[in-house]
């Protein structure tokens, strides 16, 4: 990682308040353009609260809300079933899985990508096993974690005997082919449940990922846990009272997303995504 421009670490309050005041301003049904930012206005960033985003919008309003009170392995295989292929439509299709018969999986999905459509999020890789059909590969991977959440029921012990993000992230890298960035979905959508909304970790524990390694060493900080443990502890003093407040979670995304921002302010690159932000 050579090579980054530095920033201040305003900059970095500055891209949260400002990225968030554009979803609160969209949200009004406020007029474009919803910031002055010629980056924030001109290209795609996620939102600072992981929650707020389409795919987690979704999954929460047509899988964990309706079925709060579910088989607790119930609630956590259908979490992870969904971030598996992270694309609602497939959820939609698939509906909330209270059995998983493979074969008949398989035989719907290829069908849709038969006719030419979604199946998988375009939003990252999913990766399957080598020189097998994606599709296979996937519904295997989700037959596997079927067994560790609702037959075996492993995957639930862990959640409620420890209480712990990180414990159950470790505990999902184990299931082949799921790697730290599903694993981390599935248990960022957990900890908004009976799963593990009560862990003890929520506020000192995330995954260091290669975007907010990027970010961290952008303010000229060690790509350690402790360094975001740092961020949030000052983030009261340096963001509006507007601002929700935030967990480890958002300062982990956040630094993903602002390292993009400082590429293109520092004519490193650009965003991958356009967005039509101006008036």
């Amino acid at each position: 990682m050579a090579g980054l421009a530095t920033a201040p670490e305003s900059l970095f309050w500055y891209w949260i308040a400002e990225r968030h005041a554009i979803y609160l301003k969209k949200q009004r049904g406020e007029p474009k353009p919803w910031t002055t930012d010629p980056i924030l206005r001109d290209y795609k960033f996620t939102n600072v609260f992981r929650e707020l985003d389409t795919g987690t919008v979704w999954l929460r309003k047509h899988f964990l809300e309706p079925h709060r009170d579910d088989d607790l392995g119930l609630v956590a295989f259908n979490i992870c079933w969904y971030r598996a292929f992270n694309w609602r439509g497939t959820g939609a299709l698939l509906g909330w899985q209270t059995d998983w018969n493979a074969p008949m999986v398989q035989a719907k999905l290829t069908a849709v990508l038969d006719r030419g459509e979604q199946v998988f999020t375009g939003a990252h890789i999913i990766r399957g096993e080598f020189n097998r059909p994606k599709i296979d590969s996937i519904v295997g991977v989700c037959s596997d974690l079927y067994h560790r959440c609702v037959a075996a029921g492993a995957l639930v012990t862990c959640c409620r005997k420890e209480r712990s993000l990180q414990l159950v992230f470790e505990m999902l890298l184990q299931v082949p082919y799921i790697g730290p960035f599903q694993a981390y979905e599935m248990v960022t959508d957990m900890r908004h449940t009976r799963l593990l909304e009560d862990a003890t970790d929520i506020m000192t524990w995330a995954n260091v990922g290669p975007g907010a390694k990027r970010g961290l060493e952008r303010l000229s900080l060690p790509s350690l846990v402790e360094s975001m443990q740092g961020l949030l502890s000052r983030s009261h003093v340096n963001l509006p009272t507007w601002v929700p407040e935030l967990e480890m979670r958002d300062i982990e995304h956040s630094l993903c997303e602002f390292d993009k921002y400082c590429r293109a302010k520092f004519g490193e690159g650009r965003p991958r995504a356009r967005y039509p932000g101006a008036a």
